[in-house]
């Protein structure tokens, strides 16, 4: 049997129509930035931790990964990853320099021994921490709710680092919203 010009027309031009529809449409979702892959800045104590680590996407999979605690004048807050193995902290101490920790905007640069600290572990690369190994070039914390009643906390913050052999490590768009353990 011989393919008639009007058959060969109809699968031609169900080809152009399969070829179209495989082309991206104004419709089809857009793939999402890195700042959109982070969970929202929220204040409702959805365990939530996330930031931008130099540039790249950096966030909890799992509510049981993003922690915090405010116990004695001590807040510690961070989150962690298990695939590859990484973690990043942020500690803050009631002192002179901050007598009561509550909702404001805090400075994390190492000055003396009650400094904020911050900390940044990935496993088989450089880590990344205030005490030892660290020089802290600037970094702000930003407490925007801390319900001292339904223990959660939540806020915003940023921090700059370096460590000797390493690359610098730049933290920025950071954001959590977690319930700590009084």
């Amino acid at each position: 049997m011989k393919p008639t010009p009007q058959l060969l027309l109809t699968v031609f031009f169900c080809s152009c129509i399969s070829l179209k529809s495989c082309t991206l449409s104004d419709n089809d979702p857009k793939p999402k930035t890195e700042l959109e892959k982070l969970p929202p800045a929220t204040q409702e104590g959805k365990n939530t931790f996330g930031c931008l680590v130099n540039g790249k996407a950096w966030f909890t999979t799992s509510t049981t990964n993003a922690f915090g605690v405010y116990q004695l004048g001590h807040l510690a807050i961070g989150g962690k990853l298990f695939d590859p193995f990484q973690s990043i902290g942020i500690d803050l101490l009631e002192s002179v320099d901050y007598p009561e920790i509550s909702t404001g905007n805090y400075i994390l640069i190492s000055t003396g021994p009650f400094s904020p600290e911050v900390s940044f572990f990935a496993s088989s690369t450089c880590y990344y921490g205030s005490v030892e190994n660290l020089d802290l070039l600037s970094g702000e914390l930003i407490i925007t709710k801390f319900d001292k009643v339904n223990f959660t906390i939540s806020g915003l913050f940023e921090f700059t680092a370096i460590h000797n052999g390493c690359d610098t490590l730049v933290i920025t768009d950071g954001r959590f919203d977690i319930m700590y353990a009084p």
